[in-house]
């Protein structure tokens, strides 16, 4: 079980409730603060220096700073990846980031919810209609390799905030430009992050 701190606070003030998710196995879960980034890099250095590419440690540094500035631009208040130990390894690389939503006059979430619905096939997650999901996909090149980012949304509301905040849980698959949309593999990372995200719950103090 990933129990996030009592409150998650991240740069511009970005707070949340208390809540507790299940991650899929081997999974790490992670703060998008300060902190977190020095202790990436760290152990990015380490890994880097035992196999031999400490050459290559600056630059993954950079590459793990600017994720993070960028993630904590976003309102972003965690994340969580496959560490070595997980199965889902097999499937490829994926991702999950949490970000905190406020609606402003111009885009209530309400109206968030309801573009979904009509334009991007989203729906309902379970039975009590307190999740909302759906897909996308956009070309990216990754290392000068043209390939497909697969992303799957998950929109919940925050209590008390009369559906002006929520979080919403973005999980990410790259993938082959050759991939079919309806093919096994991502549906089973849709099918895996639709039974984690479903753990979600706001925790009583």
């Amino acid at each position: 079980m990933s129990d996030l701190r009592a409150e998650l606070v991240g740069a511009g003030g970005v707070a949340i409730p208390r809540y507790r998710m299940l991650l899929p196995p081997g999974w790490q879960g992670y703060d998008v603060d300060m902190e977190t980034e020095r202790e990436l890099v760290a152990a990015a250095r380490e890994r880097l220096a035992g196999a031999g590419r400490p050459d290559l440690a600056g630059r993954l540094g950079a590459q793990v700073g600017d994720a993070l500035r960028s993630l904590r631009s976003q309102n972003a208040f965690a994340y969580a990846f496959a560490g070595e130990s997980s199965p889902t390894w097999a499937l490829g690389a994926a991702s999950l980031v949490g970000i905190k939503r406020v609606a402003s006059p111009e885009v209530p979430l309400d109206a968030i919810v309801e573009d979904a619905i009509r334009n991007r096939g989203a729906a309902a997650l379970g039975d009590d209609h307190r999740i909302v999901r759906w897909t996308e996909s956009s070309p990216v090149v990754l290392d000068g390799v043209r390939a497909v980012s697969f992303l799957v949304h998950y929109l919940i509301a925050i209590p008390g905030s009369r559906r002006t905040q929520a979080v919403q849980w973005t999980a990410t698959v790259a993938h082959a430009e050759d991939l079919a949309e309806d093919d096994p593999v991502l549906q089973a990372w849709t099918a895996l992050f639709d039974h984690h995200i479903a753990t979600f719950t706001w925790s009583v103090r």
